[in-house]
């Protein structure tokens, strides 16, 4: 049972917004769901094989036609000048193939726990693991919660966040595709254990009865709500012909948590310099935070190319009467341009979608954000990256595109990867490809002055990806990625590659800061393999190590803050195998690193669980 109980108010925004309206909603439990349970899952899905056409009409099809154009005005140019690069690559720790599941494109999305337990997400799939063991733990489709919902229609976009403040996971995910099916579905896992019991709610998709229907969800939470940009379409809606407005949901997390009826604000009616904003993202902190106001970006995303970002911020909660949304409108120091799609080998090609911004967040009053761009100077697909500093008084904002001459970049997403509280450096995980490179997963490492590393490829494609009856083959509409919380300079990413059934392929990987102290793996590193057993461990665990040439090493164990828990050894090792055992029931349950390195360089880090 559904209940809505709906006060209205109307205010105005800043000097480009007009009669902006906020909504209030209290909205009941639909469901407590044990994920454990034994169901049968039918893994019922429908998928549409001539989309994404971009037809004679409607926004594909204008975005098309602009987007030849650029190509035009920007061909490709496989010989213009490398940007150059700034420090040492990222590194790699587990990564591992997941969400196997043959047919829809997968949308990919990921959130981890402390206790390295991952929710990663396709557009049909939740798939959960152990990202220790990189055992999968349990998998379940959209549509096994349709029985106890009692909603009926399909099932799609799911998005996934780890809250570190209390210790909880979020999923959200959209159903139908009419203004009278559509729902927008929140569920608040009662514990740590994302395998177990969940709340579940359902927000109206046509709340204020406009006869529209929700779709594109883009999530953040502050330090007390949860926010849900959507953007609405009236039905029959073809490529995006029938796109209203973007709408804004922000709803409370400890309500959600305890099953408790969800007070929840629902703003509509946005409209920037007279016209209706498209698309919202959140910028949720960095790090643990109880901010109780939120900010959010958005920017003219179908533009073939505009410097404009538009800053909103919602001050109070949404157990606050008052709670407001406030847009001020920035100027970047150099424009966005709409990206071209990106070739792959022989005819087929890849959507590039439109100009939004992906992904952000905010630490110390600044905020980093990414989005899709073509490069000018080598007419590629790129990544924008943009850096808003001063952001609650005279905000700026300072922007860099990182691009290669034969490579195209798509689905960007970011996060922060500093390893205390005054170190700005972030990583960017996105897709790649070319006609001579198959669809793979990149990352590259950017430091405070916004100059990058080289790019790190996480994992290359198998074969090209052709599952549309069209030529323009679908590669997403987002990508995955999240801070290891207490894991300084640690970043989990889920992306997509071409996998070896002409497919789409998600693959889960954990990316170090060049400089984290928690497992930098050198590029010259010499040692030919390392196993850890049992991990996680209770008492006794065993590291073994094999080495090419005999090395004087220090085995240091540190905490997951970097600091440094003991030093076991400083001795030579002999060149082959070697096993270093101990006791851990000392430690408390956590993560820790154990790490072997010279006086010049560091020959292995492996993370290591006590239970």
């Amino acid at each position: 049972m559904r209940l809505i109980v709906l006060i209205l108010s109307i205010f105005t925004l800043g000097s480009y917004a007009q009669n902006a309206a906020v909504n209030r909603f209290v909205i009941e439990r639909s469901a407590s769901i044990n994920l454990r349970a034994e169901v049968d899952d039918w893994n019922i899905n429908v998928q549409h094989l001539e989309a994404p056409s971009p037809g004679i009409n409607g926004l594909r099809a204008e975005l098309l036609q602009k987007k030849l154009g650029i190509m035009q005005r920007y061909p490709a140019n496989s010989n213009a000048t490398p940007r150059s690069s700034a420090g040492p690559t990222p590194s790699l720790g587990n990564n591992f193939e997941g969400n196997f599941f043959q047919g829809v494109p997968n949308d990919n999305d990921i959130a981890i726990s402390n206790d390295s337990l991952i929710m990663s997400v396709t557009n049909s799939r939740i798939h959960f693991y152990n990202a220790a063991t990189e055992d999968q733990l349990l998998t379940r489709s959209l549509g096994t919660f349709s029985n106890q919902l009692d909603i009926n229609g399909s099932k799609f976009d799911p998005k996934v966040i780890y809250d570190p403040n209390n210790d909880r996971f979020i999923l959200i995910f959209l159903n139908g595709f009419t203004f009278q099916t559509s729902f927008i579905i929140v569920g608040f896992s009662e514990t740590n254990d994302p395998t177990g019991d969940w709340n579940f709610y359902a927000l109206p998709g046509n709340p204020i009865d406009n006869e529209t229907w929700a779709d594109y969800p883009v999530v953040g939470i502050s330090g007390k709500d949860l926010y849900i940009g959507i953007n609405t379409f009236t039905n029959g809606s073809s490529n995006n012909s029938g796109f209203t407005e973007s709408c804004l949901w922000q709803v409370g997390l400890k309500q959600g948590y305890l099953g408790f009826d969800l007070v929840s604000n629902y703003f509509s009616n946005i409209l920037l310099q007279n016209k209706p904003i498209f698309n919202i993202t959140p910028m949720q902190p960095a790090a643990e935070s109880d901010d109780e106001n939120m900010y959010l970006l958005s920017n003219r995303n179908t533009d073939i190319e505009n410097d404009t970002i538009f800053l909103l911020e919602v001050t109070g909660r949404a157990t606050d009467t008052t709670a407001q949304l406030v847009v001020r409108t920035l100027q970047a120091d150099q424009p966005y341009i709409l990206p071209v799609p990106a070739p792959q080998q022989g005819t087929q090609w890849f959507d590039t979608n439109d100009g939004r911004i992906l992904g952000g967040y905010i630490r110390n009053n600044q905020i980093n954000f990414v989005q899709s761009c073509t490069d000018p100077s080598t007419g590629t697909s790129a990544i924008y990256h943009g850096i808003i500093d001063d952001v609650s008084g005279n905000a700026n904002v300072t922007t860099r595109i990182y691009s290669e001459p034969s490579l195209y970049y798509g689905y960007p997403n970011i996060s922060w990867s500093g390893l205390n509280e005054n170190d700005e450096q972030s990583i960017i995980s996105f897709n790649h490809c070319s006609p001579s490179v198959f669809a793979g997963f990149s990352a590259i490492h950017v430091n405070s002055s916004l100059e990058s590393s080289d790019r790190i490829e996480i994992k290359s494609g198998l074969s090209i990806v052709n599952v549309l009856a069209d030529t323009l083959e679908r590669w997403g509409d987002y990508s995955g990625s999240q801070r290891l919380y207490d894991e300084p300079g640690t970043v989990w990413a889920a992306g997509s590659f071409g996998n070896a059934g002409s497919g789409h392929g998600t693959w889960l990987a954990l990316i170090r800061s060049p400089n984290s102290p928690n497992g930098i793996e050198s590029a010259n590193a010499i040692q030919a393999n390392t196993t850890v057993f049992p991990n996680p461990f209770l008492e006794q665990i065993e590291v073994a190590f094999e080495l090419n040439e005999s090395l004087l090493m220090s085995m240091e164990l540190f905490d997951s803050q970097g600091k440094l828990v003991r030093l076991f050894l400083r001795d030579r090792f002999k060149a082959g195998k070697n096993k270093l055992t101990f006791n851990g029931e000392f430690l408390t349950p956590g993560a820790y690193f154990l790490t072997g390195k010279t006086e010049s360089e560091q020959i292995f880090s492996k993370k290591l669980i006590k239970q």
